[in-house]
């Protein structure tokens, strides 16, 4: 498997991370096309949604509240890979920054779950989101563990 050093890794890391947040903000500037696409692709019966007014502003508001929360936690995520950077990991704040990007992550699948009505894989991928969401929640306990034994230590010595 191809290794490469740490400080790389987080270089790429934080392009990659950067280069997310670019995509979904000019993916805002398509939602509401994607949105139409969504509602007027033909469905296994071959006709598209009967959907009304009110139902497509409901699906546009759920895909700009899924923006707004990648763009949230991506911007968790390039503060804590900064935080990585400084080599400043087992710290509150970073622990603060991972709680913060799986609730990010859990609203995203609730969201998500909550447009079953409109699409068939929605409950499925939110379903997916949330489970993302509480691992991180779990790895964030963990994580906040080792800053408390951390900090006891430091205090021990």
């Amino acid at each position: 498997m191809l290794k490469i050093n740490r400080k790389l890794s987080v270089y790429i890391s934080l392009i990659l991370c950067a280069a997310m947040i670019a995509a979904v903000i000019v993916f805002m500037f398509f939602l509401p096309a994607f949105t139409d696409y969504l509602i007027n692709r033909p469905g296994y019966n071959g006709e598209s949604l009967p959907l009304t007014g009110y139902q497509i502003l409901i699906i546009r508001a759920a895909g700009y509240g899924e923006a707004v929360l990648m763009l949230a936690a991506l911007g968790m995520l390039f503060a804590l890979l900064l935080l990585v950077r400084r080599e400043k990991v087992f710290t509150a704040p970073a622990v603060e920054l991972i709680r913060c990007i799986s609730w990010c992550l859990i609203f995203m699948g609730i969201i998500l779950i909550a447009l079953t009505f409109f699409f068939t894989l929605a409950p499925v991928v939110g379903t997916a989101i949330l489970f993302v969401g509480l691992t991180i929640r779990v790895v964030k306990n963990v994580i906040e563990a080792a800053v408390y034994l951390k900090e006891e230590n430091d205090l021990t010595v």
